[in-house]
């Protein structure tokens, strides 16, 4: 079942003016590209005050077409790209507990993740181990990688209708059963790590005291595990599918099939061992068959794409319907991203 949009819908497209012109690198798949007709909208304090008279039009562009990028306009600087996304809601939870190894830059602007450069990040839904989620995400390349670094991303709202009707009933039984883990208390924040359970819980929760994790796992339903070198696991169970709360169109929201875990089985009886591997399992000690990753996975590759950031390039996805993820990449690369409701 093919659940994407139709193309552009000039009524709509219409709202944005005729200082704009827009186009998708692929009919009814995300992103929609915005830009700029003539000189009008180069100028920042009009752009600036265009972007909040069309910010309906917007938000409304990107649920249907599962995102946007803005390209060409004046938006070289964090402090641009800080006042386009305050105009949008931010994800309150903030990245308490985050997985990616990422520093606060500005206000809501985070950087993307300090995972190293020669590691590609496959595609995902931002915080898909988490019950509490971020419903959009905004990236904006400050810099530019000379090669490679592109942000990849993936139209989801297909996943779960191109998955087989059987795997869908079994995956939706069993349910999921979340683990991450983190590294002892550290001092700082690597400046790029090649295993992110390395980096530490007290970065990770924004504090030095285990009680206080402890107090923020509670409320939002994880199951802390402290080991013996100072190391946290944490665990939560989830439901791999939901309904998107504007659409109402079924997605798949999990990272069940990524890597080794999806044939692995997590023990319910926890405190038996001392460690466990960061990743998504199957509930009641089941497992994925390898065909059934290769499966899931094939839809997920035929669905991703990429294309050349650019400098300046603002991005926001709907993060239930558009995964994202990123190439390898080599040289300087800064790009930054923003949680938003």
């Amino acid at each position: 079942m093919n659940t994407s949009t139709e193309s552009l819908d000039p009524a709509l497209i219409d709202q944005l003016g005729k200082d704009v012109q827009c186009h998708e690198l692929q009919p009814g798949r995300p992103p929609l590209f915005i830009e700029p007709k003539g000189g009008e909208l180069l100028d920042r304090a009009l752009f600036r005050a265009w972007t909040r008279r069309v910010k309906p039009v917007l938000e409304q562009l990107i649920t249907r077409h599962g995102g946007i990028v803005l390209r060409g306009f004046p938006t070289p600087e964090t402090d641009d790209f800080a006042d386009l996304i305050e105009q949008f809601p931010p994800f309150e939870d903030g990245y308490v507990g985050g997985r990616a190894p990422r520093t606060q830059i500005s206000g809501k602007v985070m950087e993307a993740t300090r995972l190293e450069a020669s590691a590609g990040l496959g595609v995902h839904s931002e915080m898909a181990y988490r019950r509490q989620y971020p419903k959009r995400i905004a990236f904006f390349s400050r810099r530019t990688a000379p090669q490679g670094g592109e942000t990849t991303i993936a139209d989801a709202r297909s996943f779960a209708y191109d998955m087989a009707p059987e795997l869908v009933a079994k995956i939706t039984e069993l349910g999921i059963r979340s683990a991450l883990n983190y590294g002892p208390r550290s001092e700082a924040v690597e400046q790029s790590y090649a295993d992110m359970d390395r980096h530490g819980w007290n970065h990770a929760f924004n504090t030095e005291d285990p009680a206080e994790v402890e107090s923020l796992c509670a409320a939002r339903g994880l199951e802390p595990l402290w080991h013996d070198d100072g190391s946290l696991t944490v665990f939560t169970t989830l439901d791999p599918f939901l309904c998107h709360p504007l659409t109402g169109r079924k997605l798949y929201r999990s990272g069940l099939h990524r890597a080794h875990t999806a044939t692995e089985v997590l023990s319910t009886e926890i405190r038996k061992n001392h460690k466990y591997p960061t990743g998504m399992f199957l509930g009641k000690q089941a497992r994925l068959d390898p065909s059934e990753v290769d499966h899931i996975n094939a839809i997920c590759d035929k669905a991703t794409i990429s294309w050349p950031w650019r400098d300046g390039d603002v991005m926001l996805l709907d993060n239930l319907q558009v995964w994202h993820g990123r190439n390898p990449y080599e040289g300087p690369r800064d790009v930054q991203v923003a949680l938003l409701e």
